[in-house]
């Protein structure tokens, strides 16, 4: 049995033959990117717990892994399947070295704390994503309309824009203090979170054989489904509020609530997958190691960050290895790989896990460096594995 595409409907034939394959596939391009930037932002702590460097990672590397490493995965994602959706034109050359360059220069602005640099990068992806998700969603060539979760996508993108304005002001005197606090909540929280939920109502139901979900609009439950969607995720902005100006306990408990409902009703990761495949049962892992971890903080403020490392590394980033296995073999029909146990996602899984307990346990110790050294060193070889495996492949025809 062939692996579902990441979106049901195929892209009609005149479109598919008049476009190349980078257009056409664009996670071809951004996925290997991601993993290169993703080397930057988490190489850099071994470079320090050995002592090979003396300065200390700080903002750059949460930064640089949601705005570079996270980001490019999403790109490649939301190039590929918006206009599978839709059936209407792939991006054009020109967009993607946009989407590229731009996903460069935030990563070499941030390792030089040129953060005005960075943000304003940031901010002109996010817009270069909403004009492409506009004109295929909104223009007459449309065959389809989106599914009622995409509604989270702008109130995503929507944050991001903030949170890079609010990061980029930070030091303007007139500024209201703490204001590069709420900015990188929003971009390291708000975003992918919105993200996570609007996209994985989509892609958790495919992974698992299910049908794509309808339009929106279609029926008055799709409706009404939008906007439960839309007051999910100004529930998000809402609880990052609330944790900036004091409330360590109930903002972070509000956003693993949302999220588990979320992802749980709305993705339906309430059940395990039906299909066999160990990256989707990594994706089903990972949706709920999001709230895991939210839920975790709020109890515990006192180790937000380990708490926190619990969706960054057991959500985020196992989430986006997941979704992009499933993407990879189902385009390229790599069948055999796509309902068994390949030792690459074997080794990803275990590579991944023990990085996340060597992060969490980091505060319980007292070496606390060497712990981040080796959780950043154990997920950065985890990533090289799936990338030498399936890099190749995403350079053939």
């Amino acid at each position: 049995m062939s692996a579902p595409s990441v979106i049901a409907e195929p892209v009609p034939a005149p479109i598919a033959l008049a476009a190349s394959r980078w257009r056409r596939e664009p996670f071809r391009l951004f996925f290997p990117l991601g993993v290169l930037l993703a080397w930057v932002g988490v190489g850099h702590w071994v470079l320090y717990a050995s002592g090979v460097t003396l300065t200390y990672p700080g903002r750059f590397h949460g930064l640089v892994q949601m705005q570079g490493f996270a980001m490019a995965f999403a790109v490649g994602f939301l190039l590929t399947a918006l206009p599978r959706r839709t059936q209407t034109q792939p991006a054009t050359y020109l967009e993607l070295a946009a989407l590229a360059v731009g996903l460069v220069v935030v990563t070499i602005a941030g390792m030089t704390e040129r953060w005005v640099i960075a943000e304003a990068a940031y901010a002109g992806l996010l817009l270069l994503l909403i004009q492409f998700a506009v004109r295929r969603f909104l223009g007459r060539a449309a065959g389809r309309r989106p599914p009622a979760a995409f509604v989270l996508l702008p109130i995503a993108f929507l944050q991001g824009l903030v949170g890079a304005f609010l990061i980029a002001t930070a030091d303007i005197e007139s500024m209201p203090l703490g204001s590069g606090l709420l900015g990188r909540l929003l971009v390291h929280q708000g975003v992918f979170l919105c993200l996570a939920m609007g996209v994985g109502s989509l892609v958790l139901p495919l992974m698992a054989g299910a049908p794509p979900p309808p339009d929106l609009g279609s029926t008055p439950r799709e409706t009404w489904k939008a906007v439960a969607y839309a007051f999910a995720g100004l529930l998000i902005i809402v609880s990052l509020g609330l944790e900036h100006i004091g409330f360590l306990h109930s903002g972070p408990l509000l956003r693993g609530v949302v999220v588990a409902i979320g992802l749980g009703v709305g993705g339906g990761a309430w059940r395990r997958p039906a299909r066999p495949g160990l990256h989707r049962q990594l994706v089903w892992v990972s949706a709920w190691l999001m709230p895991i971890g939210l839920i975790a903080a709020g109890l515990w403020p006192d180790y937000r960050l380990p708490a926190l490392h619990i969706l960054f590394i057991g959500g985020f980033s196992l989430m986006v290895f997941g979704v992009a296995t499933h993407v990879v073999v189902s385009h390229l029909d790599m069948n055999d790989l796509a309902e068994g146990r390949p030792p690459v996602v074997i080794a990803l899984a275990v590579l991944f896990t023990l990085a996340l307990l060597a992060r969490v346990v980091a505060d319980f110790s007292a070496t606390y460096m060497i712990h981040l050294g080796w959780a950043a060193g154990v997920w950065l070889l985890g990533s090289l594995l799936w990338l030498l495996f399936f890099g190749p492949k995403l350079l053939r025809r």
